[in-house]
């Protein structure tokens, strides 16, 4: 038999240097009881592979989960005390050390129930798929932020990121790469018009933050949806400074949405669009970039200060930018990434 409210145990959390609490729920990971108690600290992927949630542990007992990469948590870390928040689940109550964030606005996390509305395969392997918000019909949110999805046949969530900014009574679009074995990804890239999908949002830290600067955007694939959500907020209102978007696909027909960004170069003369084809096929009509994105991000920019940017892609296409982002002189605490 299910457990009433009244029987499921919760745990004491208090937070330093701040000095704030809330409560844990038994089997509720640490991170989410914080979000959902409106307590602003770092995260990234939620699933204890990127590290942005690591805090040391001064007081009580806890579980660490299975999932947490060898990589992104040491055994001398482990040893030390320190856990990911996202993947450790309270036991007694306790004293963490974290410190919390302030520069970015707090979004309440809420469940809900999305109905599919449109569902376009625009690549051989991307799909952008478009929900109409059910229960509850409106949830605030910003460009950058993602959603998690219910899988039914895995029990599990899978992350998707929003591809257009938040308007109220407005569908919501989502960019899914569908990937070869993947449940997550087949599932969603298989629904149909009428059909209703579960989840939880919104999540994630890359929001715009200052619009007194030149801004560089970077995506590969279907890391294309955030970015597109970033540049419909940003260009909602005047923006004055440069703005470059360099977007990495495998071959010509891996690209889309050409149209729009055209327009948008069209419309704003301060933002520069530049494509580029890894594996450039000679056959193709081409005569834009070619080569992995980072080297086409290093070939047109000479300066990274005063500048913030923001990255969408794969692990390898995150390292090899943020190493060049670094040497034309980015700080590390300017760069914001999803890595999928």
């Amino acid at each position: 038999m299910a457990k009433s409210q009244t029987e499921i145990k919760t745990h004491k959390i208090r937070l330093e240097p701040s000095g704030k609490s809330f409560l844990a729920k038994e089997g509720q990971t640490l991170l989410d009881a914080a979000i959902r108690n409106e307590v602003q600290i770092p995260y990234g992927c939620r699933h204890g592979n990127c590290a942005a949630c690591k805090a040391l542990v001064l007081e009580g007992d806890f579980e660490l989960m299975g999932r947490i990469s060898e990589y992104s948590l040491l055994s001398f870390e482990r040893d030390e005390g320190y856990v990911l928040l996202c993947s450790t689940l309270a036991e007694s109550d306790m004293v963490l050390e974290v410190e919390e964030e302030t520069d970015v606005e707090f979004f309440p996390i809420h469940d809900f129930e999305a109905d599919i509305v449109g569902n376009c395969q625009v690549t051989d392997d991307i799909h952008v798929i478009n929900m109409r918000l059910k229960n509850p019909e409106n949830i605030r949110y910003a460009a950058g932020q993602f959603f998690e999805f219910d899988i039914p046949a895995l029990g599990e969530t899978r992350a998707y990121s929003m591809a257009n900014s938040h308007q109220e009574g407005a569908d919501i679009e989502f960019h899914v790469k569908r990937i070869q074995g993947g449940r997550g990804s087949n599932y969603l890239c298989d629904l149909k018009t009428g059909e209703r999908v579960t989840g939880s949002g919104p999540y994630g830290k890359m929001q715009l933050r200052d619009r007194d600067k030149d801004l560089l955007f970077v995506a590969g694939g279907s890391g294309m949806a955030p970015i597109k959500a970033l540049l419909e907020e940003l260009f909602s209102q005047p923006f004055a400074h440069k703005v470059w978007f360099f977007y990495g696909a495998r071959t010509k027909r891996d690209l889309y949405l050409m149209d729009e960004w055209t327009k948008i170069e069209n419309d704003f003369p301060n933002f520069h669009f530049i494509p580029a084809l890894s594996e450039h096929d000679p056959e193709d009509e081409w005569n834009g970039e070619v080569g992995y994105i980072a080297d086409v991000v290093e070939k047109h920019i000479t300066n990274g200060k005063n500048m913030d940017a923001f990255l969408c892609g794969p692990p390898i296409l995150i390292e090899t930018t943020i190493r060049v982002l670094s040497s034309l002189g980015l700080k590390h605490s300017n760069i914001f990434y999803d890595e999928f």
